[in-house]
Order: structure tokens, then sequence, then C-alpha cells
């Protein structure tokens, strides 16, 4: 009995490692995204300037090949014969001067004509480069995902196995109520960040070299507006744990629940309630992968029970905005919801829209 119990805990110490992977994963593979996309769009950038630089070398091609079209045509003369082959002075000093000229245009012509193929080239260098960066990006990109569907195809299998026994299921809700502890000291580090950043803010007002990023939540939509009428983070789903304290008679546990339970069919689409800037995405025994949104006034939501996450931290999100979809646990696919109000947690049911 003893070692099946040991076996037990390893199992779920395996799913709990192939979650915390997976994460890890996701993150790995938004952030070479999002490298990616810089890339294309510095590629863009490039192949514009490479554009325009070949456009004007045209221009002072042509204007270059009439300067060589003129002494082609004017060989047979010399200058004295040219200058003073005149009328009056006047003409002679005009010649002059169109002469001065003509070179001195010459001259600039050159210069700029060989100044656009030495930048023509250092561009054309800098673009090859780009392109091998995200060709590596792309291989990068495409390598972390076969990696990602591999650990999801394991996890689902050690899943199926495990939810058919009580104990783990037993286990899996006691790690819950430990996890609310954590995700109470998280939205309390948030809270103490929150204020050095704002103190670093006003020190270095006018200066641009603070390392901290300022994040203006007061633009972001009034969130205690929407009490009653909030958003639901899945688009179906059922209530399966309430706010508060919960009784499991078949497994005759209580928990402490700070938010809700939504059980959802399948690994269905989870999105940010209301306007928001993501704060943290990070991996807790017992709700898995969690992101939290802060929005205006102090307020933030909690996502736990997460696959698939498709953000990044220190975005902005607007309302309806994919997050990423409902994990599965041994209890099933369950989305874990919270909402605090600074320290305080909030009863999610009082503020979500009536289905």
């Amino acid at each position: 009995m003893k070692s099946k119990t040991k076996e037990e805990k390893e199992s779920l110490r395996s799913l709990e490692n192939i979650n915390r992977q997976n994460l890890l994963l996701n993150k790995l593979i938004n952030n070479l995204v999002s490298e990616e996309k810089a890339v294309s769009s510095s590629i863009s950038e490039t192949e514009a300037q490479i554009q325009t630089i070949e456009n004007r070398i045209s221009i002072l091609k042509e204007k270059y090949s009439k300067y060589v079209v003129w002494i082609y045509k004017n060989r047979g003369l010399s200058i004295l014969r040219f200058l003073f082959d005149t009328k009056s002075f006047n003409q002679t000093l005009k010649r002059y001067r169109y002469l001065a000229f003509i070179s001195e245009e010459n001259k600039k012509t050159l210069a700029a004509l060989n100044a656009g193929k030495e930048e023509l080239s250092s561009l054309k260098v800098k673009l090859e480069k780009e392109r091998d960066q995200k060709e590596s990006l792309v291989a990068q990109k495409l390598n972390e995902q076969t990696n990602l569907k591999e650990k999801e195809s394991e996890k689902k299998d050690l899943v199926k196995t495990l939810k058919r026994d009580q104990k783990l299921i037993a286990e899996e809700i006691a790690a819950k109520r430990r996890a609310e502890i954590v995700i109470k000291n998280i939205i309390t580090r948030l809270i103490e960040e929150d204020r050095i950043r704002k103190a670093k803010e006003i020190e270095s007002k006018g200066s641009s070299l603070t390392k901290f990023p300022v994040y203006n939540y007061s633009s972001l939509a009034n969130f205690a507006q929407l009490k009653g009428i909030l958003n639901w983070p899945v688009k179906e789903g059922k209530i399966v744990r309430k706010f508060g304290e919960n009784k499991n008679l078949r497994l005759n546990t209580v928990t402490l629940n700070y938010g809700i339970d939504i059980e959802v069919g399948d690994e269905q689409n989870v999105v940010s309630v209301a306007e928001g800037i993501v704060s943290a995405i990070d991996f807790i025994p017992g709700y898995g992968s969690i992101v939290i949104v802060t929005h205006r006034d102090e307020f933030r939501t909690v996502y736990g029970h997460l696959s698939n996450i498709s953000i990044k931290e220190g975005e902005k999100l607007t309302t309806g905005k994919i997050i990423g979809s409902v994990n599965e646990s041994l209890e099933g696919h369950i989305l874990h919801f919270e909402i605090w109000n600074e320290r305080n947690y909030q009863n999610p049911e009082v503020w979500l829209a009536r289905k």
C-alpha cells in the first residue's frame, strides 16, 4: 500500500512537471513569435529603404549620364575656345559660370552616387542577416511547437490514467487549497511592485532613464462599473465550485475557494473579462498555469488551469482577448476564476452577467 502511495505521488508530480514544462514552452513560443514579428517589421523597413536608395541612384545615374553625353558632344572643343568663342565679355562670363556649375554639380552627383551605392550595399548585407535571423526564429518556433504538441499528448494520456483514482483527485483538491495562499501572496507582491513603480515614476519624472515599465491603468475601462454585467471568461460552462467554503461529500473534504470553478465541455478558449494589463504568468501546483490581469483602480482577475497561453507579461488586453484555453485536470476541464480589489477577494458570481 505504501509503495502504491509513493507511486501515486510520483504520478501527480509527473503531471505537474509536464504542465510546468508546457507553460515554459508556451512562454518561449510566444517570445519567438514576438521576435519574429519584430524582425519581419525590420525586414519590411529595410526593403523600403533599399527601394528608396535604388530610386535615388537611378535618378543620379540619369543625371550623370547627361553630363557624360554633353562632354562627348563637345569633346572637340577646348575649354579656352569654348569660353572665348563669344561675341561679348558677358557671354564669356556666363559660359565660365556655366562650366563651373556643371563641374561642381558633377562632383556632387558622383559623390552622392558613390555614397548611395555604399549605403545600398550595407543595407543589402543587413537585409540578408535579418532574413537569416527570421529563418532561424521560425525554425526554433516550429521545433518548440512540436515539443509542446508531444508534451500535450503525453499529458492527456497521463490524465486519462490518473483520473480514475479518487485518492489522486482528493490530493489535487488539497493542492488547490494550498494554491490559494500562493495566489494571495502573488497579488500582494504585484500591489507592492505597482507601489514601487509609481514611486520610481515620480522620482524619474522628465527622465528617460527609468528602467521600470510604466502602465497607465487610469486609461483603461472602468472595471467597477462592470459589476453585475461583467463578461464571462468562457463562452459556455457551469459553476461547479462556488466562492467561499466548499464541501465535497464524496471525498469528505472542505476547501476555501477565493473564486469560482467553471466546468466546460472541452479545451474551450479563455478570454479577458475586461480591458487590462497582463501582470503575471506563473505556475502554481493545484491550479497549474495561471494568468493575472490588472485592471483600473487596483482590480485584478485571476485565470487558473490554463493551457496554450497566447499572451505575454506587460501586454495590454482588450475585452474578449484570448488568453489561452482551459487545461484538463483530474476533475476535467475546469477553469478557476478570481476577482480581487487590492488585497480583498471578491465573489465573481456577483460580478458576472447573468446567463
